[in-house]
């Protein structure tokens, strides 16, 4: 496979925010970058912001990994989602219907 076919990630963190911006796509090359990111997030439970304006794609299980690091969360600071993929969105009505899932959406995108 060529390096313009490979998946890339990037993960920059926000200025001032507690935040992070993910850019690219969350597939099975990138996965442990998207787990790195999501583990380094915030681990006192000060509040975590995902900037998703930039995610171009994300497999199932990456958002299995988003929803288990909110689950993570309980009782502390929900995980906030900035702008996240329509797609996402489905996915996660899919993975969690009717159960509490410690994500707090922001800035849907537009449709």
């Amino acid at each position: 496979m060529s390096d313009s076919h490979v998946s890339r990630l990037q993960v920059v963190r926000l200025p001032g925010e507690g935040g992070l911006r993910v850019i690219g796509a969350v597939d099975l090359s990138t996965r442990e970058v998207w787990r790195n990111a999501l583990e380094s997030a915030a681990t006192d439970g000060s509040p975590v912001r995902l900037d998703l304006s930039e995610l171009s794609f994300i497999d199932t299980r990456g958002t299995s990994m988003l929803v288990a690091a909110a689950q993570r969360r309980h009782g502390t600071a929900p995980l906030t989602i900035t702008r996240p993929p329509r797609t996402l969105l489905r996915v996660l009505a899919v993975l969690c219907p009717g159960e509490p899932v410690e994500i707090v959406i922001e800035e849907q995108e537009a449709s």
